[in-house]
């Protein structure tokens, strides 16, 4: 699995909840992040891309409200969100 992939993954779990975080600018910036991490970079490069993603993550997940049990319609959505997000990124 790659950093991107987790990274997919966690805000998918975000956007169950809150569908305008896993879509923002905060979230485009930790894929963008995510990618350069699993990219060809320096050593160096690579700690400080590890750094700004582990505190924006750290931040989205802060802002994320607790999960309420969801019907179907809201999983589906919040899923198809974040494809839409992984795909502008892409």
């Amino acid at each position: 699995m790659s950093v991107f992939d987790a990274v997919t993954r966690d805000l998918e779990r975000i956007a169950v909840v809150a569908p305008e975080l896993a879509q923002g600018a905060e979230a485009f910036t930790a894929l963008a992040l995510a990618a350069e991490i699993d990219g060809n970079n320096s050593a160096t490069s690579k700690s400080m891309c590890a750094k700004a993603l582990a505190d924006l993550m750290s931040e989205l997940r802060a802002l994320t409200p607790e999960q309420e049990a969801g019907d179907s319609v809201d999983n589906l959505a919040a899923r198809r969100a974040a494809r839409l997000a992984r795909r502008a990124v892409s």
